[in-house]
């Protein structure tokens, strides 16, 4: 969507799905699909045969993804490399590649066929590898969801450790499974041999304590029953625990670990694997140690919280959302509207009260999953307490980005706080701030901390070069501080 020049193509062949898709090395999910001509695929049970599987997502609305079925890369893949004896493969075959086109719009067979909702032509017709149609009659579009499509085409390379690449509409397919960086690992050899990935479990705490969790595979030629699994924490043993299950090969197992408390942040992590099925491992290689660095949420912050959000170009991907310490949702905004030319998109601010002494959780999602980086315009977001404090920034993220904090037991700053001291109005101000009563200076500072306008004793402050926004006003007087949130509307 964003990685073509076609703005208007990228808008047609792209749609909302609160999810990126799958990132590189996630383990990909199974399914069992028929095709049109009846045959019941199961995807784990081709990648257990040792066959490398080639998955194009797509809609029979799409222009890209029309242009890319007729160049036939992955009709010369499926008949020069697929399974020996299926239809249409070639006596020559290398005998070990897989090919399926899943319409994953849930568009019907008629359309498949080059009649209706809006297709670009027979899909069917001179294809010879098996087309899977999601409309609800053979399947339904349950697999679009399990990998997470959010445009089309979306080109799937699955290797037989279940691991998942995009590999995009590449004119010669086959390489990417046998040579350079994409290439599929050995099969296993060992008969005991445990495999580890990245870290994706918690790294940030509100309240001092993490559940670590860790994803293992059995990397090995005989079930996998038992391991050790050891938390170490600045150096120092935390937790040993014996996990029991039963893997067979290239099964994976997410593994939740006993709790981390009293912790302040700043502690680092790691979590060894070791003595599957009782002996040691046999290819070490594959599973370091996986390790992280806590992170504490910022404490004590301001009840009000304003969440601004500039988005790029394609707004329609970004959503944003803040939860309590019990998942609820307390306020969410997104998806925007798409825009047509270069730059960033400011939307009106959006001002939450939170509840006191409570952890809460800001994240904003991208639905492409390359942040708020189009190259048509880079966007901006942040949330900013009541007290001026930073607590989110960013814009160049993948598919989310966030923040934790926990609340004080405070109200936000208010007029009615400085009733008696200061009178200031109207708020929302347009041009011109009038502050009745003393002080001695004013300091006027953007969400993002940038002071913007100072000024000694006024009674008439111009505010005038000033954008729209919400914006932090310090007012110093002889005996103390105030702090005062106003909002530039004009």
């Amino acid at each position: 969507m964003k990685k073509t020049l076609l703005i208007l193509v990228v808008a047609l062949c792209s749609f909302f799905n609160s999810n990126a898709q799958l990132p590189d090395g996630s383990v990909a999910p199974d399914f069992d699909l028929v095709d049109l001509n009846g045959t019941n695929h199961n995807l784990y049970n081709l990648l257990d045969a040792g066959y490398t599987v080639f998955i194009d997502f797509s809609a029979v609305w799409c222009p890209p993804c029309w242009s890319y079925h007729q160049t036939h890369a992955l009709e010369n893949l499926y008949v020069n490399h697929g399974p020996a004896g299926y239809p249409n493969v070639s006596q020559s075959t290398t005998d070990d590649v897989m090919v399926f086109y899943i319409e994953a719009d849930a568009n019907n067979v008629a359309s498949l066929g080059g009649s209706g909702a809006n297709t670009q032509g027979d899909w069917i017709t001179g294809t010879s590898y098996p087309i899977i149609c999601t409309d609800g009659t053979m399947n339904n579009n349950q697999v679009s969801s399990d990998y997470s499509i959010g445009y089309f085409p979306t080109i799937y390379m699955i290797c037989p450790d279940r691991l998942t690449t995009l590999v995009g509409q590449s004119s010669n397919p086959y390489p990417l499974s046998n040579s350079g960086p994409t290439a599929c690992p050995p099969a296993a050899s060992n008969d005991n041999d445990a495999r580890t990935f990245s870290y994706t479990g918690e790294t940030l705490t509100c309240e001092g304590d993490i559940i670590p969790e860790i994803t293992i595979q059995n990397y090995g030629l005989v079930n996998l029953t038992s391991l050790t699994i050891d938390v170490i924490v600045n150096g120092n043993t935390a937790s040993s625990t014996p996990w029991s299950g039963n893997l067979t090969t290239y099964a994976t197992a997410n593994i939740n670990l006993p709790q981390l408390t009293g912790l302040t942040g700043g502690e680092t992590v790691s979590i060894n694997v070791s003595q599957p099925n009782g002996v040691a491992d046999a290819d070490p290689s594959n599973n370091p140690a996986v390790g992280f660095n806590v992170s504490m949420a910022t404490q004590n912050t301001d009840i009000e919280v304003t969440v601004n959000i500039a988005t790029d170009a394609y707004g329609s991907e970004t959503t944003w959302n803040i939860k309590n310490s019990s998942n609820q949702t307390v306020a969410s905004g997104g998806p925007y509207s798409n825009q047509s030319s270069a730059g960033s998109y400011p939307q009106t601010p959006v001002v939450v009260t939170l509840s006191t002494l409570e952890c809460h959780t800001f994240t904003i999602l991208d639905s492409y999953g390359d942040g708020m980086d189009s190259g048509y315009g880079n966007g901006t977001f942040s949330v900013v307490d009541g007290n001026g404090i930073t607590l989110a920034s960013g814009g160049a993220f993948t598919d989310s980005d966030g923040a934790a904090w926990k609340t004080g037991n405070s109200t936000p700053a208010s007029i009615n706080d400085l009733g008696s001291k200061l009178l200031i109005y109207p708020n929302p101000v347009k041009n011109t701030l009038n502050i009745t009563g003393e002080y001695d200076n004013i300091e006027i500072y953007d969400v993002y901390g940038k002071l913007v306008l100072s000024s000694n004793y006024k009674e008439y402050v111009n505010v005038e070069g000033l954008s729209n926004g919400i914006y932090i006003m310090q007012i110093d007087t002889r005996k103390e501080k105030l702090v005062q949130k106003i909002t530039v509307a004009k």
